[in-house]
C-alpha cells in the first residue's frame, strides 16, 4: 500500500511537471511570434544569457547548471531524435524530398523557440535545486522555532487554533506554487537573489506557524 501510495505520488508530479513545461513552452512559443516578432528567437536568447550573467556563479554551480540544461536538452530534442531529424531535413542538398524540407523549414524557428525556452526553464529549475540547502536550513530553523512555541502553548493551558494550522499548512503550498509560477513561467531577466528571499521567509513563517499550531486531533 505504501510503496503503491509513493508510485502515485511520484506519478502526480511527473503529470505536473509535464504540464508547466508544456505551458511555459506555449509561454515562450507565444512571447517569440507575437510580442517578439520582429526579432523572434534572439530575444529569447537574449533573455537566457542576461538571466547567465545576472546569476553571477562560482564555477562549480556553473558547471552544475549546464549539466542540468544539457540533461534537460538531451531528454527532450537529442533522445527523441527530434533535434537531429528536423536538422537533417532543413539542410539543402540532401535526398530528403522536397515536401519535407518545406515543413522542416517552417517548422524550425518554433523548434529554435522551444530549444531556447528549455534551456532557460532548465536553468531556473537547476537554480531552485541549488536554493534546496537553504529552503532546509529555513524550515529546520522554522520547525525548531514552532515547536517551541507548540511546547509552551501546550504547557500554558492557551488556546488551540485550528483555523492558524490549516491556514498556514495551506498558505505553504500555496507560496511553493506562487514561487512556480512567477520565476519558471515567464520569459523575462530574473535574478533569483532577490527573488528567492522573500519566498523563503514565507515559507519559514507558514512552517513555524504550522507546527506551533500543530494539534494531535483535528
Amino acid at each position: 500500500m505504501a510503496e503503491q501510495q509513493r508510485l502515485t505520488g511520484l506519478l502526480w508530479l511527473a503529470k505536473w511537471f509535464f504540464l508547466l513545461t508544456l505551458f511555459v513552452l506555449i509561454v515562450d512559443l507565444f512571447c517569440v511570434f507575437v510580442l517578439w516578432s520582429p526579432n523572434g528567437a534572439r530575444q529569447l536568447e537574449y533573455v537566457f544569457q542576461q538571466e547567465v550573467a545576472l546569476l553571477e556563479l562560482q564555477p562549480a554551480q556553473e558547471a552544475f547548471l549546464v549539466d542540468v540544461t544539457q540533461a534537460f536538452y538531451e531528454h527532450v530534442f537529442v533522445a527523441t531524435g527530434i533535434d537531429g531529424t528536423l536538422r537533417q531535413s532543413a539542410k539543402p542538398g540532401t535526398d530528403t524530398p522536397e515536401t519535407v524540407h518545406d515543413f522542416a523549414n517552417t517548422l524550425w524557428p518554433a523548434l529554435e523557440t522551444a530549444m531556447i525556452g528549455l534551456k532557460l526553464f532548465a536553468l531556473r529549475i537547476g537554480v531552485l535545486i541549488l536554493t534546496l540547502p537553504f529552503l532546509a536550513l529555513v524550515t529546520a530553523v522554522a520547525m525548531a522555532d514552532g515547536f517551541v512555541g507548540w511546547y509552551l502553548r501546550r504547557t500554558g493551558g492557551e488556546r488551540e487554533s485550528g483555523f492558524i494550522y490549516h491556514r498556514a499548512k495551506r498558505s505553504l503550498a500555496w507560496s511553493f506554487l506562487l514561487l512556480w509560477i512567477v520565476y519558471l513561467i515567464p520569459p523575462v531577466p530574473m535574478d533569483p537573489r532577490y527573488l528567492l528571499p522573500p519566498f523563503l521567509v514565507a515559507s519559514g513563517i507558514a512552517t513555524r506557524l504550522h507546527v506551533a499550531f500543530f494539534k494531535k486531533y483535528l
